[in-house]
């Protein structure tokens, strides 16, 4: 099974099996902020139309590995913190259309993710979880933005859509000034088509978190 292919099985599973049977879970019924919607919402692109390219690398080039960290796996900015943000936003917030999304935009960085391992370790570097500065990925710096100390039932009374939709929107732009930084150091075509590609699915991800923010959070800051 090559690149392609195994993504194609993650595509099929997200469409096919999530929105069949994992999305049924319930959101509290008693929060002001739910929207009702029905089991079935429909499935908003999350990439771009660019093909993803080869993942290959000209000659192998430590330096260039090096760089890639910080878009790979920092504990600020990275593909990693971006996943592990959007699950929790999507397990948090009530709204059926806004959860469903940011799952599946969590799906598109996982795809990000495994591409700068393979950047990475062709450019002859070890695709651990740290920045270019050998510091460990850690979740301390994840935009939570409410009590994740706090233990209630029903769950999660109140959940913060629009300042998580806010801090969803910061990071992707922050990701891509990041992404364009390498670009201008990497001298690499093979390693920058890559990034090309990633920098284009980023900017669909800002187009579709303005359509929510505009959707949902005109007038509202919570």
């Amino acid at each position: 099974m090559d690149y392609y292919d195994y993504y194609d099985e993650i595509d099929d599973y997200s469409e096919n099996d999530y929105n069949e049977n994992y999305y049924d879970k319930k959101k509290p019924s008693n929060s002001s902020n739910y929207n009702s919607k029905p089991n079935h919402t429909k499935k908003i692109s999350c990439e771009s139309n660019m093909p993803f390219p080869p993942i290959e690398v000209t000659k192998c080039n430590t330096s260039y590995a090096n760089l890639i960290y910080d878009s790979y796996a920092s504990s600020g900015g990275s593909e990693l913190q971006a996943i592990t943000q959007y699950i929790y936003h999507h397990e948090t917030i009530f709204n059926k259309e806004v959860s469903d999304t940011l799952l599946n935009i969590a799906i598109v960085e996982m795809k990000h993710l495994d591409a700068l391992a393979s950047l990475i370790f062709k450019l002859g570097g070890k695709p651990a979880f740290f920045n270019s500065n050998r510091d460990w990925f850690s979740t301390g710096q994840l935009a939570y933005l409410d009590n994740i100390y706090k233990m209630e039932c029903p769950p999660c009374s109140k959940d913060y859509l629009c300042s998580k939709l806010n801090a969803d929107l910061a990071g992707e732009k922050a990701a891509i000034r990041g992404y364009k930084d390498l670009i201008e150091q990497i001298r690499d075509p093979k390693v920058d088509a890559v990034i090309e590609k990633i920098i284009s699915d980023e900017k669909v991800h800002v187009k579709i978190l303005e359509g929510f923010i505009s959707k949902y959070c005109t007038g509202n800051r919570s």
